[in-house]
């Protein structure tokens, strides 16, 4: 069984908008979405309270049509051809 646990990535300062930035990858039905997210602090925020910010802002912005994103659909499983498939003769 994979991991579910949302991962964030990169978490980087940009100190001209005082903010935090990551890509957040979460896990949906559907398969993986990566959110481009931002979360405003001074550089002095405890780690796990910006990571908690940037998880946030990511959530929020799954429902946003706006957002930065990306979906990493999941491959529907299909059941492997049986040996016995390719010689049957077709109905005409």
């Amino acid at each position: 069984m994979s991991d579910m646990t949302p991962r964030i990535h990169d978490v980087r300062y940009n100190a001209a908008e005082q903010c935090f930035e990551a890509i957040v990858t979460l896990h949906t039905p559907g398969g993986r979405v990566r959110v481009a997210s931002t979360f405003s602090a001074p550089m002095t925020t405890d780690f796990e309270a910006a990571s908690r910010g940037l998880l946030n802002t990511a959530l929020m912005a799954m429902g946003d049509r706006a957002a930065l994103k990306s979906r990493e659909l999941r491959k529907p499983i299909v059941p492997p051809r049986s040996p016995m498939a390719s010689h049957m003769p077709h109905a005409a």
